[in-house]
């Protein structure tokens, strides 16, 4: 079973862009991240470039190259799970 069940179809920008919204309103809710002004642009995606002013996704900036859809996905989440961790420290 793949992450899109029960629809199976193929991820596209505005799902990402939607996931990225949540993962950083789950943030801003457990009150590990304060928004830095940028709440209007979690991420954006642009061809194969991510622009965002709340996820580094390993090479922090804004401008993000990535490969899949899938892989930017996962970086999202491993963001934030890590972000999580680091302030249960």
């Amino acid at each position: 079973m793949s992450w899109n069940y029960p629809t199976e179809r193929k991820l596209n920008n505005k799902d990402i862009e939607s996931y990225a919204q949540a993962c950083f309103e789950i943030l801003l809710g457990l009150e590990l991240y304060d928004g830095g002004g940028k709440m209007y642009d979690s991420l954006t995606i642009v061809g194969k470039t991510a622009h965002s002013y709340v996820f580094d996704l390993k090479d922090g900036g804004r401008h993000h190259r990535f490969e899949s859809l899938e892989e930017l996905k996962n970086d999202i989440l491993e963001e934030t799970i890590n972000i999580i961790k680091e302030t249960k420290k």
